[in-house]
């Protein structure tokens, strides 16, 4: 890593390694700055759309638009996949959301490192998917931190952390929009002062907790909790995997709600206790959660008005998990 302090970073052969439109701005920041941008590496493109046509990830169609030489390998332990390093030698490679662990052959050849914008306060929530998790796990206070990549899960020393308070509200779409707001300029100015050697590396502690990436099980809403958990499912889970739940109308996904009681115990959980156009109460294991918006299979995102002048629950109707088919009534 080097050891001269850099003050004019258009001298910085860069690499930029990311994928999805969360990294998007991170790029066009660097860009803006005038960092010596070499290329782009994100994933592969992906098959999209009815015809499941190919096509290019985010930071990939950004890149090619602006005329910026990206390369989407495979695979990155096998030599093919690192001809890159050869190519464009760089002096550093920033990482946002690339979505996979580098290899040492990558980690080893910036001699400033690979510096990593990570979505969470770093040793909370190392992995794929923190802001997610920092919404299901009810946190007040989450944020950004920039960090060296090591071998390890986001285990790496930080270099520079920027917290971010979370409204009682905040869904994982909320954040996401403020992490992009704040995050662009958060790398330029940490950047700056890493290369200033400003910043110096500190080494996280061994513990810290896990932000797993997410799997379509992980929906399942869990009306047999308090609603307060039952909240904070639904705004954490959406848009994917979604707040999922069975019911005699088959399988629905919650888009938005509140809680209406947080303690106390009126029925079965998941029992449907009314159903009104300002919204469907449902029992919790602990207090009751108010339905404002839900979707049926194949079906669009409505409101509780528009939703129940269609079709309505059975009376007395205990929400599940299990799959069911639509009744005929």
């Amino acid at each position: 890593m080097g050891e001269t302090a850099v003050t004019d970073v258009s001298g910085i052969r860069t690499v930029f390694m990311g994928s999805p439109d969360f990294a998007v701005p991170f790029l066009s920041a660097l860009v803006d700055r005038g960092f010596d941008l070499r290329g782009v590496v994100t994933q592969p493109d992906r098959p999209r759309g009815r015809g499941q046509a190919l096509t290019p990830v985010p930071v990939r169609a950004w890149a090619l638009e602006k005329g910026i030489p990206t390369v989407a390998p495979t695979s990155l332990r096998i030599p093919e996949g690192r001809q890159f390093l050869r190519d464009w030698c760089p002096d550093l490679i920033v990482v946002v959301a690339y979505g996979k662990i580098l290899p040492e052959e990558v980690l080893a050849a910036p001699r400033w490192g690979c510096v990593n914008v990570h979505a969470s306060l770093l040793p909370a929530l190392r992995g794929a998917s923190p802001i997610v998790w920092a919404i299901r796990n009810r946190l007040t206070v989450s944020g950004l931190s920039l960090m060296l990549l090591d071998r390890g899960m986001d285990t790496g020393p930080v270099l520079d952390r920027l917290e971010i308070p979370l409204a009682p509200d905040e869904t994982s779409v909320s954040l996401s929009e403020r992490m992009i707001e704040k995050g662009p300029e958060f790398l330029i100015l940490g950047l700056e002062r890493y290369l200033a050697g400003l910043l110096r590396p500190i080494p996280q502690p061994a513990e810290g907790s896990l932000a797993p990436i997410l799997r379509k099980e992980d929906g399942r809403l869990p009306l047999e909790s308090s609603a307060l958990e039952v909240d904070a499912h639904v705004r954490a889970m959406n848009p994917w995997p979604g707040a999922i739940v069975g019911s005699s109308l088959g399988r629905l996904r919650i888009g938005s709600g509140r809680v209406l009681r947080e303690a106390g115990r009126e029925s079965v959980a998941g029992q449907v206790l009314s159903q009104a156009p300002e919204g469907i109460d449902v029992a919790c294991g602990n207090g009751v959660y108010r339905i404002h918006s839900l979707q049926r299979e194949g079906g669009r995102m409505l409101p509780v008005s528009e939703f129940l002048s269609g079709r309505r629950f059975a009376p007395g109707e205990i929400l599940d998990f299990v799959p069911r088919e639509p009744s005929e009534s």
